[in-house]
């Protein structure tokens, strides 16, 4: 209950100083345009919540985003730690995590079609957990304890982004932008814990692995309404301690409606499909732990996204989205996020 209060004042501190700052640009006369205007060369690529640079500009984006787990689920149904300590198979069974992100992300424009991205994350994750003991009648009892927070440098992601179609060679209102990348194995992978152990993989800043990705993404501008559908496939490799995660495919469909000069609407539907891992050595297993038996890895699920964006001057923003589950299906056994929230800066130089 604590977390969760301190997360919704985050929140609200973070909205409330945003909006001040919006209703002095208001004060200032130097209000941002309304969609079609702020779009003044054509519909443009979406990067985290910022728009994309024309031809020799730089956009930097600045995002926050936390990430709440604390629901246990097995398959499509949620269950509870003592209905998983019944069965007899693990003895430590997760609770609650929190995973804080900062991402900082640098975009230039190379010429009309050709934009290249990097993303610089920083990571935070916490875990609660409990431990099925035995009482004096040999029947199981949970104490629940604390991991050490585990931070650091996450993976660098590189991108390139062509785009491939436009409707019309000025300010176009439709665009087809093909992106390739990969996202590199920066952050640590081999944290551990006081007794010596591996970290959970999932717990660990990064992954080791050299990931290559692809995108593709369809935007079209209907002022008032900016809409596009795109979708990420990230092919998951081995990393030198034997641990592969789970390739991914993420699928949106997104909507942005201008509702006032300065601000615009949001909303997101999201696709998202995650493999199986495996861990070829051993090393990150425990067969008796629900978050270190490769078994409980992958999930099926699909998420809504409602938002907020300001834009009090043509080149910078605010922008504030929540993402909450409308279905999950995990294999296995798993901690499952029950909310995410996400703030961004950017501008435009």
């Amino acid at each position: 209950m604590k977390r969760r209060i301190t997360f919704l004042r985050f929140f609200a501190f973070s909205f409330s100083i945003s909006l001040l700052l919006v209703l002095h640009f208001f004060s200032s006369d130097a209000l941002g345009a309304g969609l079609c205007c702020q779009l003044a060369g054509g519909v443009e690529e979406n990067i985290n919540g910022a728009y994309a640079p024309g031809a020799h500009d730089l956009t930097a984006a600045l995002e926050w985003s936390f990430s709440d787990m604390d629901r246990l689920m097995e398959g499509a149904h949620k269950t509870t730690p003592s209905d998983v300590a019944a069965q007899g198979i693990y003895k430590t069974i997760p609770t609650h995590m929190e995973m804080t992100r900062y991402t900082l992300t640098l975009a230039y424009g190379v010429t009309p079609k050709l934009k290249v991205v990097a993303s610089v994350p920083y990571v935070r994750n916490t875990m609660d957990m409990d431990m099925v003991m035995m009482d004096g009648m040999g029947m199981p009892m949970l104490q629940g304890m604390s991991m050490e927070p585990v931070s650091g440098l996450g993976d660098v992601t590189l991108m390139t982004l062509y785009r491939l179609w436009t409707n019309r060679r000025i300010r176009p209102g439709d665009a087809l932008t093909l992106g390739i990348g990969v996202k590199t194995p920066t952050g640590s992978y081999t944290e551990k814990t006081s007794s010596g152990r591996f970290v959970h993989a999932h717990m660990q800043p990064g992954t080791g692995s050299w990931d290559p990705l692809v995108s593709l993404a369809y935007t079209t501008l209907k002022n008032p309404w900016l809409l596009g559908a795109d979708f990420t496939y990230e092919v998951a490799t081995r990393n030198s301690e034997g641990y592969k995660f789970g390739d991914t495919l993420t699928a949106d469909l997104s909507a942005k409606y201008g509702l006032l000069p300065f601000m615009n609407l949001s909303g997101q539907l999201t696709y998202l499909h995650c493999g199986h891992a495996t861990d070829d050595m051993g090393r990150y297993t425990n067969l008796t732990s629900v978050f270190d038996d490769p078994a409980n890895t992958g999930e099926d699920s699909l998420w809504v996204a409602p938002g907020l964006e300001f834009v009090p001057v043509y080149n910078a923003g605010l922008t504030f989205r929540a993402q909450l589950p409308l279905w999950q299906r995990v294999n296995g056994i798993q901690l499952v996020s029950t909310s995410r929230l996400v703030t961004a800066v950017y501008y435009v130089f």
